[in-house]
Formats: C-alpha cells, structure tokens, sequence
C-alpha cells in the first residue's frame, strides 16, 4: 500500500546522518523505517538522529520496536509530548 511516512535523509556531517520522519508511524510504515534504519545502522559508525518533529501519530507497536533500536548510536530529537510518553511508557513495559 502507500506509505503514509515519508523519511528524509541528510547527512549532518561524516558521522552523523538525520532521518527526518514525516507522517504516521504504524507497523506498517515502521518497516519502511527499518529498511532505511539498517541502510545506516550495521555496524556504521555513523550516528543516527531521529527527527521525531513531523510524527503526527505512533502506533503502540512501533513506538515498542523504536524504544528498542535506541543505544548509543541513536538519537531521537523533537519528540512530542505524546510521543515522549509513549516510548517511556513502553521502555517501562519491556
């Protein structure tokens, strides 16, 4: 189906790259996240923000799998209030 997230790439710097996130983060769209995510992510060294500011909704099951993909190489900015208490609440869950 069509994706209802869109993802911008920019390269911050050689070691960082920001992947913007616009739209609905569902399970769905969450795959396209993650085929972007592990484009960056095995074993790079680059760090990854996460741009969390056009995120109008996160479903449960993604903001799970996004609570999991943190460490020290991901950061997530602009985040809403909402979305701030999701993920905490789900990383209490785990």
């Amino acid at each position: 189906g069509t994706s209802m997230l869109r993802i911008t790439e920019t390269l911050e710097n050689p070691q960082a790259v920001r992947l913007k996130l616009d739209g609905i983060l569902s399970r769905e769209t969450y795959e396209d996240f993650e085929q972007v995510f592990l484009g960056h992510h095995p074993g790079g060294t680059k760090m990854i923000v996460l741009d969390m500011q056009g995120v109008t909704f996160l479903h449960e099951g993604a903001a799970r799998k996004l609570a999991r993909v943190g460490g020290a190489r991901v950061r997530l900015v602009n985040c809403s209030p909402f979305i701030q208490t999701l993920l905490e609440a789900v990383r209490r869950q785990d």
